[in-house]
């Protein structure tokens, strides 16, 4: 009698291309939302999509075909929200959230680093990525959607205009 175990890897492995290729397919098909990073509702659709197709690769209690309707479903929701966001970009804006000033005219805006919960200490480790050794460098500073910080330093300072940190 053969082994039961190489056909039931065989099996997790073809499921797992399966589901690959069908997301795969349907990211490509519905097309990229954004330019930049991802913000937290794009770290919430990835979350989403590995849970739902989850089961579906390794046989666990899903069938192949609920976990790719699944992940249909979840891309379809990503797509509608994308064009509704661009319709209404205020509703993007509550729900994703928007840029904050955190460094303006080389002035740590602290109201605005408390309300974002961002330390001196993390701003100062993200300016060093820049180049940019002090805040008094800084023209401006702003904490993007994504997370990231974006810089722009001042024109005599020794870092290069709003590169990309290193």
């Amino acid at each position: 009698m053969a082994d039961p175990v190489p056909f039931f890897l065989s099996t997790i492995a073809a499921r797992t291309a399966i589901v690959v290729l069908a997301l795969l397919a349907g990211v490509r098909l519905f097309g990229k939302r954004q330019v930049g990073g991802m913000n937290i509702y794009d770290l919430v659709l990835v979350l989403l999509l590995a849970n739902a197709v989850q089961n579906a690769m390794t046989q666990g209690s899903g069938m192949l075909g609920v976990g790719i309707v699944s992940a249909g479903v979840l891309l379809l929701l990503d797509r509608f929200l994308g064009v509704v966001f661009v319709k209404r970009p205020t509703l993007e804006a509550r729900l994703v959230g928007t840029p904050t000033v955190i460094i303006r005219d080389g002035q740590l805006e602290r109201a605005h680093m408390r309300r974002e919960g961002v330390t001196e200490e993390e701003v100062l480790a993200a300016l060093r990525g820049y180049g940019v050794s002090d805040p008094s460098e800084v023209r401006l500073a702003v904490l993007e959607a994504d997370g990231s910080l974006s810089v722009v330093p001042r024109e005599n300072s020794g870092a290069g205009e709003a590169k990309e940190p290193s």
